[in-house]
């Protein structure tokens, strides 16, 4: 197994390199920059695969699926898969998913995933797996300490009233993901409260409840080991996710985060 994976990752990268410059300009519209190409792109033979996790309660996950499922590959050239439970971890091809979107509102990881799918996913996202976690997932799991240290570097809290508009300011315009957004955009959600967010994070934008000052981080950036992570915490209701301004987020981040380790 390890040398099929081997041979995709050095086909992928090879065949990019080749083809580099003609991309270079499609880059630039995703809000990505020439010297940054290799990290945020395959190119064919094969597409990167992604998988989104969904599952849970207080959420309407599968009409968010199916909006995602709808425009991310239009604006992404990936392969996508909806899962709704931890069973993909214990397959062998998992260590062919290039990036795990997650939406998931689990209380517990006891009774979602056992020991060894626990160990499996943080083993994929050290090795070169990566994660974008989007709103419920950074509360999910409050009993597995390594999944909130490992990829979030914080805690959830708290959250404000549900149906609430919030105010998306990208405080960070120099990263990859921020780059070519607008300064500001307006989600349908939920305000999340954190713990501290630690130094080893990159905050790329804060959210505050439209007409109020208190504003909070909402997204932002975590390596682990050789996977990169990125943290979305706006977006309970559905109609957020046919916004532009927040596929365009989703879509950054999805690029950003699938990079591999070169070989």
């Amino acid at each position: 197994m390890k040398d099929n994976k081997f041979t995709r990752r050095t086909l992928i990268h090879s065949a990019f390199m080749k083809t580099a410059g003609i991309v270079a300009g499609a880059l630039a519209a995703n809000g990505c920059t020439s010297r940054a190409t290799t990290d945020l792109i395959y190119k064919k033979p094969e597409k990167p695969k992604a998988v989104l996790w969904i599952g849970g309660h207080s959420h309407d996950f599968e009409a968010i699926a199916k909006i995602i499922t709808d425009f991310l590959p239009k604006q992404v050239p990936i392969e996508i898969e909806v899962v709704r439970d931890g069973s993909f971890l214990d397959s062998t091809k998992a260590e062919q998913i290039d990036v795990i979107l997650m939406n998931h509102c689990y209380d517990l990881a006891e009774g979602v995933l056992n020991a060894k799918q626990k160990q499996n996913l943080l083993d994929l996202v050290h090795d070169g797996t990566g994660i974008v976690a989007i709103h419920a997932s950074y509360y999910s799991f409050t009993d597995w300490n390594e999944y909130h240290d490992k990829f979030f570097g914080a805690r959830f809290i708290r959250h404000g009233k549900v149906d609430v508009i919030l105010e998306v300011t990208i405080t960070d315009k120099e990263h990859p993901i921020t780059k070519n957004m607008d300064d500001s955009f307006e989600a349908h959600s939920e305000l999340y409260q954190s713990t501290p967010i630690p130094k080893d994070c990159r905050i790329l934008a804060y959210s505050k409840e439209k007409g109020k000052v208190e504003s909070f981080p909402s997204v932002w950036v975590k390596n682990y080991g050789k996977g990169r992570i990125v943290n979305i915490l706006p977006a309970h209701w559905p109609d957020t996710y046919r916004l532009a301004a927040f596929q365009k987020l989703i879509a950054a981040s999805t690029l950003w985060a699938i990079r591999r380790p070169k070989k």
